[in-house]
């Protein structure tokens, strides 16, 4: 909440808004606290609702409020739940008072200080035309949608007419005012709230190039909203740029073809109008400046050659990117590439803090050199090609486009044609940098959001676990520089049978149990040597490999001894079922002895008569 001093300073140099001011201090010094959920309210009906459409004509420049909505932290499904409030205060910054979203409780995010993404509105209007698709879980009537919402906002209008960048609306007997900012630029979390299919035929890909998803709006001026209110245009300084033609212009593939299957910003338009909208004071950075700042670097990047490998006898890779941690922040495992870096034990490179670094729990249940195992996590070239060549329709289709914007989070990639092995050292030509290979890379499932690709066995995560194509971990041995175009050079290989793809294989490519390659678990069908002599490798990672190796050892070991506490068991019982049968055939064999000399005794008799 904004004090009542911090409101007086914050007008104070500002005449124009002094009577906007008065209201405000107005409005807190009668202001009652009551809770945002009116207990009396209850749904309009049917008949009721139509009408509070029909009564509105759809103005130019004018909007009407038809739902307004609050976090609910209440509800089991965690994909942008909302509930109806019907009302609210809105202030900078924060946007809807009582509620925090994701510009507020995430952490980095808060740091980042995003007032542009205050308030997320939505138009029913973009409702219709997305249920134009005919998604199969996608409400198809305006109630459901005021009742349900699917795009995460907070206000959802009746609003017949374009809206554009820096466009400010006033809301009607009320001191709010809101800024357009940016249309709300999507990530995997649509899909998911809208039970829509990853890729091509998802929600997400329909409206990220159209502007259909809502947008952005700065709090210029703190007030209430209520359901009914009408919020009208004051100010309109850039009417050339609609949402859907800035949309159109940065996720439409006008730069690159092949960017709009993969959600991916490109320019196909003049370098000025580039600049001019990087010079648009209140666009919004998340999602958009950065994205056009990230478009700039790699029209330069895309100049330069690709430092590919060449054989030579001393090295066996050559070095195509180094990336850090990018700070854009609506992106899964985000990286940018850097023309060097310094690597150092545990951190990995230098500057910039990842996973293994920055995850408290983590950081305490493991000791520092397993850690150092997971230190940097390095991709090859090779790999990226080979799933090219698989049935990824989101997945980049040329070896510019990856090192441009890796997608599994690497801090390097590599032209490495010959395998590796766990176990493998090398070291970096004109540097002191030394690195051992620990194990293959075990993907989680934010390679399957960051590339839109399904869940589970048809996924990219599943894809790539068991044939060692996600990349590969190593440690830091020793501290050194590396950078674009620098020569990895093979010095000490301990274990030349385990490469990452035997590892990988034995593990979690299902020799043991099909289903568990599905599920993305480990299995073992090999000896119990060899799983032993996988556990006794002094270099293979602690996490994900030698914990799943103990596990599937504690698996098969109580298995064994259920079988053996079951063939012991059985014993007697096999022996008291003998000795059992024997019990009627001995009572048959001596009623029969019997009868026998019963018999013979008669015969006797009659022969040697009275």
């Amino acid at each position: 909440h904004i004090s009542h001093q911090s409101v007086q300073t914050w007008f104070k140099s500002i005449s124009a808004h002094q009577s906007c001011l008065d209201q405000i201090l107005k409005n807190r010094a009668t202001m009652v606290p009551k809770p945002y959920i009116d207990t009396e309210y209850r749904p309009p009906s049917p008949s009721s609702f139509t009408s509070s459409y029909s009564s509105f004509d759809g103005d130019k420049g004018r909007q009407r409020v038809l739902g307004i909505y609050g976090r609910n932290h209440e509800s089991d499904n965690g994909y942008m739940t909302r509930k109806r409030v019907h009302e609210g205060y809105f202030i900078p910054f924060q946007g809807l008072v009582g509620h925090n979203f994701w510009h507020i409780y995430d952490a980095d995010v808060k740091k980042k200080k995003f007032g542009d993404r205050a308030v997320l509105l939505q138009s029913i209007q973009n409702y219709r035309k997305v249920s134009l698709a005919n998604f199969k879980k996608f409400p198809s009537e305006d109630k459901e949608v005021v009742q349900d919402p699917r795009f995460g906002e907070q206000v959802i209008v009746d609003c017949d007419d374009d809206i554009c960048l820096g466009d400010v609306y006033e809301v009607t007997d009320s001191t709010l005012k809101l800024r357009v900012t940016a249309p709300r630029k999507t990530t995997r979390e649509l899909d998911i709230k809208n039970k829509t299919q990853p890729g091509l035929e998802g929600i997400c890909h329909l409206v990220t190039g159209t502007a259909l998803a809502g947008w952005f709006c700065e709090v210029l001026c703190e007030g209430s909203m209520s359901e009914g209110s009408d919020i009208v245009l004051i100010e309109r300084p850039l009417p050339q740029w609609t949402l859907s033609e800035l949309a159109k212009a940065i996720y439409g593939g006008e730069g690159d073809l092949s960017a709009p299957k993969r959600c991916k910003p490109s320019w196909g338009r003049s370098i000025e109008e580039l600049e001019e909208l990087l010079a648009v004071p209140y666009f919004a950075e998340c999602g958009w400046k950065q994205k056009l700042r990230t478009i700039k670097c790699h029209d330069i990047e895309m100049r330069q050659t690709i430092p590919y490998f060449t054989a030579d006898s001393s090295s066996v890779a050559s070095v195509l990117g180094v990336y850090g941690r990018s700070s854009d922040l609506d992106e899964y495992m985000p990286r940018s590439q850097v023309p060097s870096a310094t690597f150092v034990p545990v951190k990995g490179i230098k500057g910039h803090s990842f996973w293994h670094d920055y995850d408290e729990d983590f950081k305490k249940d493991y000791k520092i050199f397993v850690r150092n195992q997971r230190a940097v996590l390095v991709q090859s070239i090779q790999n990226y090609r080979r799933i090219m060549e698989s049935d990824f329709d989101c997945f980049p289709c040329t070896d510019m486009q990856v090192i441009l914007d890796p997608c599994f989070g690497e801090q390097l990639i590599i032209d490495c044609p010959g395998d590796i092995c766990v176990g493998d050292v090398f070291a970096v030509t004109g540097s002191t940098a030394r690195f051992r290979v620990t194990s293959p890379r075990k993907p989680c499932s934010e390679i399957d959001n960051k590339n839109h690709t399904v869940y589970g066995r048809k996924g990219l995560r599943i894809f790539t676990l068991s044939t060692a194509m996600a990349g590969f971990f190593c440690s830091v041995e020793s501290e050194g520089k590396v950078e674009k175009g620098s020569q990895f050079k093979l010095v000490d290989r301990p274990f030349p049978k385990w490469t990452l793809a035997e590892v990988a294989t034995a593990i979690y490519g299902g020799e043991g149990d099909e289903k568990a390659r599905n599920r993305g678990t480990g299995s073992w069908g090999r000896s119990l040597e060899e799983l032993h002599e996988l556990l006794k490798n002094p270099y293979l990672a602690e996490i994900e490999f030698k914990d799943e190796l103990r596990a599937i050892l504690r698996k098969i070991e109580r298995k064994n001894k259920a079988s053996v506490q079951s063939s012991a068991i059985s014993l007697p019982n096999l022996k008291f079922e003998f000795k059992s049968a024997w019990i009627p055939m001995l009572l048959a064999f001596m009623i029969a002895t019997i009868s026998g000399l019963m018999v013979m005794g008669q015969d006797t008799r009659s022969m040697t008569g009275p």
